[in-house]
């Protein structure tokens, strides 16, 4: 992989033209496309953020890569909503440490550039986003234990639990500045979907439910405002910082998570509420789509395996490790160490579920909404599923502190979805 800053070329933003040029200057590319071939570019990229563009030798359409460069502006809302181009710089330094820590799960990177905002990687032609073969139905037999053991091992790796203090700190000190879009999270995930805000989605009689039982909800916004604060003060450990569906790229057999540009130091459960959060969003879904009875059991048993993958290696890593920021040698017997880690679990699964009722309603009222939900083109349809998503959204604040396992959560959410949706 190429280092950062290696190239003194002003920034541009690069199109279908001028990509085969800037492509052509840079060897470990052309070594990938195959020397002074013609290529073939698309855009793909259907994210929020940036421009994603597919590249490939046009006689051989196996040598390819993935091109994706960060503008100076919010790609979903356009020129009018300026945004600074930096969150490249964030998402390839998480992508390199990541290819350390979990090589395999992470796609490789053949090249970056800080100076062009531009990230360089693997085309993984034989996968599809998560949530595109979710919305279809197809069951995944290994994704949940990926998604697991990616979270237990970059989350314990980067946290207090695992490194010496002067270490995690020259690492935080390299995340730290990802400031606008931790602002965009503040504000899309914990502020706009619970007021009248004019960047929130408009569904009528979505409308009306959120202003009397959302916005008008004094108690439920506290609890948002209290995981608001949560996630603006508690610096646990390297978050992916936007895992769901849509920032995985799976087949049968394999697993990678991309789109790390969130990339933050904040508190461990909200990067597992999120992910939980979106499974959730698919399964309500599939009380209209084709799924049915027998793939919302799966969703729900693959948000078990997450969890029990999660928790279990997460805890092995942390019974194994040696002095840190944390622990220290005599501190604790083994007994006293084993009721701390049991304590800190049992809060960090209620955490996570108050954080995943956070993204559900984010996902549901907030700009930023889901295609499990959002390309239903029946309206009233579209509504009753949107009002199913808020109040479980609701239940799961609720109730979150009366779960003492994940077994607790799944009684919750098989409880709530035994009433009618539609």
């Amino acid at each position: 992989m190429s280092g950062a800053n290696n190239t003194t070329a002003d920034y541009r933003i690069l199109d279908r033209d001028s990509l085969p040029e800037y492509l052509a200057g840079i060897p470990a590319v052309v070594e990938v496309l195959g020397p002074g071939a013609d290529l073939n570019v698309r855009e793909i990229g259907d994210g929020n953020l940036n421009f994603v563009f597919h590249v490939s030798n046009a006689a051989d359409a196996s040598k390819a890569v993935i091109v994706k460069q960060a503008v100076p502006y919010l790609r979903l809302a356009g020129e009018d909503w300026p945004l600074g181009r930096d969150r490249m710089t964030y998402e390839i330094r998480a992508l390199s440490l990541y290819n350390q820590l979990v090589p395999g799960l992470v796609p490789k990177a053949y090249h970056t550039d800080e100076q062009m905002s531009t990230l360089i990687m693997e085309y993984l032609g034989d996968h599809i986003i998560l949530r595109l073969g979710m919305i279809d139905g197809i069951q995944y037999p290994k994704v949940a234990e990926h998604i697991g053991y990616f979270m237990a091992e970059t989350l314990f790796a980067t946290s207090a639990w695992s490194m010496g203090s002067t270490e995690r700190r020259q690492l935080m000190e390299q995340f730290t500045m990802n400031a606008e879009l931790c602002k965009l999270s503040e504000d899309f995930i914990f502020t706009f979907p619970y007021m009248e805000h004019g960047s929130n989605y408009s569904n009528p009689a979505t409308d009306v439910w959120a202003r009397e039982n959302i916005h008008t909800d004094s108690q439920y916004k506290l609890d948002v405002l209290a995981f608001k604060n949560l996630f603006v003060s508690k610096t646990e450990a390297l978050l992916h910082g936007d895992l769901h569906s849509g920032s995985m790229m799976v087949n049968q057999a394999d697993s990678y998570v991309i789109d790390m540009e969130f990339a933050f130091f904040g508190p461990i459960a909200f990067d597992v509420g999120k992910i939980i959060g979106n499974f959730l969003l698919c399964c309500t879904s599939h009380y209209y789509r084709s799924g049915g009875t027998e793939y919302r059991q799966w969703l729900l048993q693959q948000i078990e395996v997450i969890w029990n993958t999660f928790g279990s290696h997460f805890v092995e890593r942390w019974t194994q490790a040696g002095e840190s920021t944390l622990l220290t040698n005599g501190f604790l017997s083994n007994d006293e160490q084993a009721q701390y880690r049991q304590t800190y679990m049992h809060t960090l699964l209620q955490d996570a579920v108050g954080f995943a009722a956070c993204s559900m309603t984010r996902r549901t009222l907030g700009i930023a909404g889901v295609a499990d939900i959002r390309d239903i083109e029946d309206a009233d349809i579209r509504s009753k599923l949107e009002i199913a998503n808020l109040k479980l959204s609701k239940r799961l604040m609720t109730g979150r502190k009366s779960l003492n396992s994940i077994d607790d959560l799944l009684a919750l959410i098989k409880n709530f979805y035994s009433s009618p949706i539609l």
